[in-house]
C-alpha cells in the first residue's frame, strides 16, 4: 500500500490551510477575515497586511475572497490578536471587516474548521461588521 494508492492517508500539501492546521496542532485557532466589497486586489493586499503583522510560525493565506489565518496563541491572547489583524483589515482597505475564529480540535477536519469560522464570519457581518465572533 502507498500513499499513491490512498491519497487520503497522504501529508497534507505544504503551504495549505490542512499542512498549517497539523503544524499548529490542538493550540491553532483558525481565523477568518473577509473586507466588504472584496476582489482579487483587497484580498491580496489584506493577506500582504496580516503577513506582516503575524509570527513566522502563523500562516496566512486565501480561502476564496477570504484571508485565513492559523494563530498558534495563548486562549487569553486570542481576542486581542484578532482584533488586531480585524483592524489592519480594515486599515489597509478602508471598508469595513469582519471576523470568524475557530479553535482546532482533533475530532474537526480542516473543512469543517472552515465552516466553523465561516459561521462566525457570518454572524459577524449580521451584527454589522467590525467585530470577531468565535464559533464554539
Amino acid at each position: 500500500m502507498t500513499l499513491l494508492e490512498h491519497p487520503a492517508t497522504a501529508l497534507p500539501c505544504a503551504g495549505s490551510l490542512a499542512a498549517a492546521l497539523l503544524v499548529a496542532g490542538r493550540s491553532g485557532t483558525l481565523l477568518v477575515l473577509a473586507v466588504d466589497e472584496p476582489g482579487p486586489a483587497r484580498t491580496a493586499a489584506v493577506r500582504a497586511a496580516v503577513r506582516r503583522e503575524t509570527r513566522v510560525e502563523d500562516w496566512v493565506g486565501t480561502e476564496g475572497d477570504d484571508v485565513a489565518v492559523v494563530l498558534s496563541v495563548l486562549p487569553a491572547d486570542l481576542d486581542a490578536v484578532a482584533d488586531r489583524l480585524l483592524s489592519v483589515a480594515e486599515r489597509v482597505t478602508g471598508r469595513p471587516a469582519a471576523g470568524g475564529l475557530s479553535a482546532a480540535r482533533p475530532d474537526h477536519s480542516p473543512a469543517e474548521l472552515l465552516l466553523r469560522a465561516r459561521a462566525g464570519l457570518r454572524v459577524a457581518w449580521a451584527c454589522g461588521g467590525s467585530r470577531v465572533v468565535r464559533h464554539p
